[in-house]
């Protein structure tokens, strides 16, 4: 082919190009452009031809960073490196990725530069609409409550959010693309985030690997874990088809909270009500016994006065009184256990020793009848009703005071500790204590061990009344099965109590 016929092709092929062809010379002058750039920048040939290349840049930042790759010689192939913002004559701007071809003299010294501009608008929006996309939904993820993350086939996290992190407690600032599920488990444990596998528990080697088979073989369902501070922790595992797994760790601490409060409710519910039936039970006996002793001295003195003996209905009546005497007895006695239950409403702060003391006074002369001995330590003080732990008080002395021993004199021994956010008081004597067989009956109502009144009076429901006030007060009596030198009654109080309706 001729030189002539050369020049006709390139000159077909530049002016039919589809995408813009701008050559500059060696002082960046536009020196000639294609049909496709003169309509693609939307000038006339003599408004375009003569211009500086900065003309056709959107902004002196754009233009600057072309300055600056072509001096540093950037490979302009790499899209990323090469793709610019261009202006046109109205104003409006486009993306465009420039590729250029530099024309080198016989010396090595270059004359002109051939720039080729492909419009990547389309491209650029494409992947600032999915970059947009990316963002929201990082933005969604790290919004969302519930922690989420997404592990390889190979157990490694690739995503996650900000949740995520939190969840994972210690090991949650070691947290990045690439660790693996179970290094994060292990962190976490090491670190005693899960209070049932402490790491010198002989249980976590086994929960670990519990965990672990959870992970790799999820059976769709949601397992529930105690974490942090006496917090709960849902766990989802969820297996992908490409082998990927899907975690959610979701905080279920109040709904757990509160299905316990509805659990230990129920248990309480069915304690009471057993208890209400041993109640009910006891109740009956215990207020049949003296109204069949009515009915029984009714009926005698009718007869005794049917028969004209007189000398024997004084006796009948005597008794008569005293079964009734005994009955209402009873009946005040239910009735102050009764009323025990919800009478916590002035609360405060207690002076054990101030309870103590109007105790032996209360007691003063029944206690000197008995010629009994009081060693009182000092004791500390506890939030609750003065009035309902003074009855506790005047009980428990009280009951040491009759159950003394004929054969020694009686010494009644008070002290109390504090532990923590607890309170101890011990009441101790030296009488004719209780057998251990007996430890929990004596607490029921009308359950008295002696049965003979005239030696040991009563109705049997002082010790379930001091249980009652204890209870209300969130707090346990028991009898020290282990002092063998009498009776000895350990009541534990919490120190400060919360104000409940």
């Amino acid at each position: 082919m001729t030189t002539f016929g050369e020049e006709l092709v390139f000159k077909a092929l530049y002016e039919t190009f589809p995408d813009p062809v701008i050559i500059l010379d060696a002082g960046r002058v536009i020196r000639s452009a294609n049909p496709a750039a003169l309509d693609k920048f939307g000038y006339p040939v003599d408004a375009f031809i003569g211009q500086p290349a900065r003309l056709i840049y959107a902004d002196d930042h754009e233009y600057a960073r072309r300055l600056h790759n072509r001096a540093a010689g950037v490979d302009e192939r790499i899209a990323r490196t090469s793709t610019y913002s261009y202006i046109r004559r109205d104003g409006s701007t486009f993306s465009g990725h420039l590729r250029t071809t530099p024309l080198i003299d016989a010396d090595g010294k270059e004359l002109a530069l051939i720039g080729i501009i492909r419009d990547v608008s389309d491209l650029a929006r494409a992947v600032q609409e999915k970059q947009q996309a990316s963002d929201m939904l990082d933005a969604a993820l790290d919004a969302m409550p519930e922690g989420f993350a997404i592990f390889d086939a190979q157990e490694r996290l690739l995503v996650y959010n900000r949740a995520y992190v939190t969840i994972c407690g210690p090991a949650g600032p070691l947290i990045r693309p690439g660790i693996t599920a179970e290094e994060i488990l292990q962190i976490a444990q090491e670190n005693s985030h899960y209070p049932d596998a402490l790491p010198d528990s002989p249980d976590w080697p086994a929960w670990m690997a519990h965990r672990m088979q959870d992970f790799r073989q999820p059976d769709n369902r949601a397992k529930i874990y105690r974490y942090a501070d006496d917090r709960w922790l849902r766990v989802e595992n969820i297996k992908t088809k490409d082998g990927n797994t899907v975690v959610l760790r979701v905080d279920v601490t109040e709904l757990k909270r509160a299905e316990l409060a509805l659990e230990r409710q129920r248990q309480e519910l069915q304690h009471k009500n057993e208890a209400l039936d041993q109640f009910t039970a006891t109740v009956s006996h215990d207020l049949k016994a003296p109204l069949r002793h009515i009915s029984m001295f009714s009926e005698m003195i009718e007869e005794e006065l049917a028969a004209g003996n007189q000398e024997e209905v004084a006796a009948s009546a005597r008794h008569l009184r005293e079964s009734a005497r005994r009955m209402t007895r009873v009946i005040d006695s239910l009735l102050d256990y009764a009323q025990i239950a919800y009478q916590i409403t002035a609360w405060s702060e207690v002076d054990l020793d101030d309870i103590v003391a109007d105790t032996l006074g209360v007691l003063g002369s029944h206690a000197r009848e008995a010629d009994v001995t009081f060693e009182i330590a000092p004791l500390p003080k506890v939030h609750g009703d003065p009035e309902l732990l003074r009855r506790l008080v005047q009980n428990l002395v009280g009951n040491a005071i009759k159950y003394r021993h004929p054969h020694r004199r009686p010494i009644v021994r008070v002290s109390g500790r504090a532990a923590g956010q607890q309170v101890e008081l011990v009441v101790e004597d030296n009488g004719i204590g209780i057998d251990p067989r007996f430890a929990l009956r004596i607490f029921e109502v009308f359950q008295r061990l002696h049965q003979d009144e005239s030696i040991y009076g009563g109705t049997g429901i002082g010790l379930a009344l001091a249980k009652r006030i204890v209870e209300s007060h969130n707090g346990s009596i028991r009898l020290d099965t282990g002092f063998t030198e009498g009776a000895r009654f350990v009541v534990t109080l919490p120190k400060r109590m919360r104000k409940t309706r």
